[in-house]
C-alpha cells in the first residue's frame, strides 16, 4: 500500500490454504464471500442456503461456472 491511506482495506497473507468445507450461507454479502472463498479453496465445498445469493445476484450460476466453478444443485435447477 506504500503511502497510501486505503480507508475499509486490508493486506492478507499467511501460509494456510483454504481448505473445501461445509458452508452456511448468513446472508447475501456474506453467503456471496463464502462462494468466493469456496472457489478458491481445494477440494470440494457444500453450500447451504444457496437460495439467498440466487435472489440477490442475477445469473450467478452462470458466472460461477465462467470462474471455472464445478456447480451441482439438488434437483438440478434453483427454486
Amino acid at each position: 500500500f506504500g503511502q497510501r491511506n486505503f480507508l475499509h482495506s486490508a493486506v492478507v497473507s499467511g501460509p494456510t490454504r483454504l481448505q473445501g468445507a461445509d458452508l452456511v450461507i448468513p446472508d447475501l454479502r456474506g453467503g456471496f464471500s463464502y462462494l468466493i472463498a469456496a472457489l478458491a479453496a481445494q477440494g470440494t465445498s457444500r453450500v447451504h442456503g444457496i437460495d439467498l445469493i440466487n435472489r440477490g445476484y442475477e445469473n450467478f450460476m452462470e458466472k460461477l461456472e465462467k470462474l471455472g466453478a464445478k456447480v451441482e444443485l439438488p434437483g438440478g435447477s434453483l427454486v
